[in-house]
Parts: structure tokens; C-alpha cells; sequence
């Protein structure tokens, strides 16, 4: 079992899923590279990545271990090599990606958010505001983050679940 941590956003389902609960997301890799992630968040991960072919396009597909892959945004990689960074829960991942992942997580702990400095804007509307983020995403755990921070991804341990078990 390979452990690694996964951003989710917020808006989504926030509850779901429990932590013991073994799930299948469909997900692409993140680096500090190409989002501004906290050394907290990142993991080391070897994987074999593979180019695919789809409709005249193609698509790097990162294969982590006990049957669950994720897909790679940007970069010419291929074969083994060791990422860096964390997984994305995208739930809208087929409007980028021809290619399916495949695989289970297990949920093992729901730690922690990432957040980022948040400035509110009263709008016309009494007593609605509009949030503007700013600075960097900064790791906290649930009930220690400072007032004026925003919740910008929920941030959770996951790991790797073969057939197996």
C-alpha cells in the first residue's frame, strides 16, 4: 500500500468519505510545480507512467501500485520515475481526459485543509459579501486555522487498495 495525500474541494461532498472507507476517485496528479503546494501535502511516490493515445491526443497515465492510476497533467514523462506532490479528487477530470483511472483508495485520515488569505467585499446585496483569495495555500488542521484564512481544499492521508486488501 502506497500512502499519499489527496486534496478534494470543498464544495463538493465534504463528509464523504469516512475515514476506513475504501472509494474510487478519479484523480491527476498535482506538484508544487504546477499549484502552489505546501511541503505538508506532498509525498514521494514512485510510479510508471505511461503515454496513451486518444482521439489523436495524448495522455500521461501514472500507475502507483495496487492497480490505481491517475493522470498527469503536464510534462513529457514516461516510464519509472518518482513524483512529487499529491493526488486531486476531480470529479470533472472526463472533461479534460479521455483516459479512465482505475483503482481504490482507503480514506485514513480527514486532517486537515489547505487555506489561503481571504479578503471579503461587500456586494449590493445586504449581507453578502464576495471573497477574493490571495498569497500562498498554506496546510492547517481542522480548527487551527487562522480567522482570516478560507478553506481552499479539503486535504486528507489516503492509501493505495489493491483487490487484495
Amino acid at each position: 500500500m502506497t500512502q499519499l495525500w489527496m486534496l478534494e474541494d470543498r464544495e463538493a461532498w465534504p463528509d464523504e468519505p469516512a475515514v476506513g472507507s475504501v472509494f474510487t476517485p478519479t484523480t491527476c496528479w498535482a506538484s508544487p510545480d504546477t499549484m502552489d503546494l505546501p511541503a505538508e501535502v506532498c509525498s514521494d511516490v514512485p510510479a510508471r507512467v505511461e503515454a496513451v493515445t486518444v482521439a489523436g491526443r495524448t495522455e500521461r497515465v501514472a500507475h502507483l501500485g495496487n492497480g490505481f492510476t491517475t493522470m498527469l497533467h503536464d510534462g513529457d514523462l514516461v516510464g519509472d520515475v518518482m513524483l512529487h506532490g499529491c493526488l486531486v479528487w476531480d470529479r470533472y477530470l472526463w472533461m479534460d481526459f479521455h483516459t479512465r483511472t482505475s483503482g481504490h483508495l482507503r480514506m485514513l485520515d480527514r486532517s486537515g485543509v489547505l487555506a489561503q488569505r481571504m479578503e471579503r467585499s461587500p456586494t449590493r446585496h445586504p449581507g453578502s459579501f464576495a471573497v477574493t483569495y490571495h498569497g500562498a495555500l498554506k496546510y492547517c488542521q481542522w480548527g487551527s486555522m487562522p480567522e482570516e484564512f478560507g478553506i481552499r481544499w479539503e486535504a486528507s492521508l489516503v492509501e493505495t487498495f489493491g483487490p487484495g486488501g
